[in-house]
């Protein structure tokens, strides 16, 4: 079964859909198929991502340009929620621990699949911070004084704060390595990380797609040239990549995967999932995980089911659409947003060029001007929403382009850039 056929036979299960939908299809089932049939018949492309963006709630005449920092859900998981908490509120306890909270277990499924890993080898998190903090936490009773743990100069915070505590405690110590900005080709990383690696190294932290700049790092390249054969755990913050791109762990060869489904996967806020290797999934005892991987265990308590199974409509409206179709989209549009923005005075690119460093995020540093004053003209003045970058040292903007977006909205960014900057 094709994975496009399985996601929907699920669907129309009732995967995401309160009891009440169930044996008749199901109201979100039936209305993923519907959007399936749609896009499978229009044949001209223009319309069929028309047809995309109606499934979405954003503001009229907004321009949303800034996924990178939360996406957002279509409608049918507005609906998969709100349908959820209904029936949940109609008999609390005999819902969450019954039928309704009983589907959080195809979520998980779902989620494996999605990101390209076995049944039963991704948890259901909060967000990627949650997920790497249980990696922090449950790889610390390995680490020694002395010991390094390396990361990057292009960390989110929450993706580097476990790793001070962690070191904190054991009398570790976290070192980073500085990327180029932006890099030529993947050789230019591999060599830059290869430098700051040394025999005290016993863990590698870093982003798959990088918060700053978009930039895709290599991950298979460094698993297999510089973590694998020293033996240093490979750890991932991957808020940036499903749902952008179309992720397949065990292909990366990372050994922990932590994301939030609530940036490009469209997820409810609060959706993240965590991808443990299996073999080092013992190695990895956080007290959240000392009860299980499932969804409801004794360390996990009450979830917010309502949410979880918002969660799994989400990843099957992608699917619905499918994976490589919506990469092929994001990348499409950035490209877009490059070829717009690059040749305005005053904008300096801070993302990488080549195809396969480049993603659905560009940034950009304002050779003039003060960016959070930018980006306040973008809204009140064009509607347009983009994400001021931290740090004064980039005085920059970051641009993402995501399948809500179009051609028409990049080049309203465009047209205001070299207004403001009078270009």
């Amino acid at each position: 079964m094709r994975r496009r056929d399985f996601v929907l036979s699920l669907a129309s299960a009732g995967l995401a859909a309160p009891p009440s939908a169930l044996g008749d299809g199901g109201p979100i089932g039936d209305g993923l198929r519907a959007l399936a049939d749609d896009l499978r018949s229009s044949a001209d492309d223009r319309d069929r991502w028309a047809r995309v963006r109606r499934e979405f709630s954003l503001h009229p005449g907004v321009a949303y340009l800034n996924t990178g920092t939360l996406g957002a859900c279509p409608r049918v998981v507005l609906s998969a929620v709100s349908e959820a908490l209904l029936e949940i509120e109609g008999n609390p306890a005999n819902m969450v621990f019954g039928p309704v909270g009983s589907k959080m277990e195809a979520v998980r499924s779902l989620a494996a699949s999605f990101l390209g890993a076995g049944d039963g080898e991704v948890i259901l998190t909060s967000n990627t911070t949650e997920g790497m903090n249980w990696v922090a936490e449950g790889i610390a009773h390995e680490l020694r004084p002395g010991d390094e743990i390396l990361t990057t100069d292009r960390e989110h915070p929450g993706g580097v704060v476990g790793w001070q505590h962690v070191a904190e405690q054991r009398g570790a110590r976290v070192a980073t390595c500085s990327l180029p900005a932006p890099p030529g080709d993947e050789s230019e990383i591999l060599q830059r990380i290869a430098e700051h690696l040394s025999p005290a190294t016993r863990i590698f932290s870093l982003s798959h797609v990088e918060t700053i700049t978009g930039l895709v790092l290599p991950l298979a390249r460094i698993a297999a040239e510089l973590t694998r054969p020293r033996g240093i755990l490979l750890c991932c913050d991957g808020a940036q990549a499903p749902g952008m791109l179309a992720v397949d762990v065990r292909a990366l060869g990372v050994d922990t995967y932590a994301s939030s489904s609530h940036k490009w996967a469209l997820a409810p806020k609060g959706s993240g999932l965590l991808y443990l290797r299996p073999e080092v999934r013992d190695r990895i005892r956080p007290a959240a995980l000392h009860s299980g991987d499932l969804a409801y265990t004794a360390s996990s308590g009450t979830r917010n089911v309502a949410t979880i199974l918002g969660h799994g409509t989400a990843l099957a409206f992608l699917e619905a659409i499918g994976r490589d179709v919506v990469e092929a989209r994001c990348r499409a549009l950035n490209a877009h947003l490059r070829d717009r923005l690059d040749p305005i005075p005053g904008l300096t690119p801070l993302s990488p060029t080549a195809p396969s460093l480049s993603s659905g995020i560009a940034s950009y540093r304002l050779d003039r001007g003060d960016n959070a004053e930018v980006a306040g003209r973008l809204l009140r003045e064009f509607d347009l929403v983009v994400k001021v970058l931290p740090g004064a040292e980039w005085n920059g903007l970051r641009f993402s382009t995501h399948i809500y977006n179009d051609e028409g909205q990049v080049d309203r960014l465009a047209d205001a850039m070299a207004t403001i900057l009078g270009a």
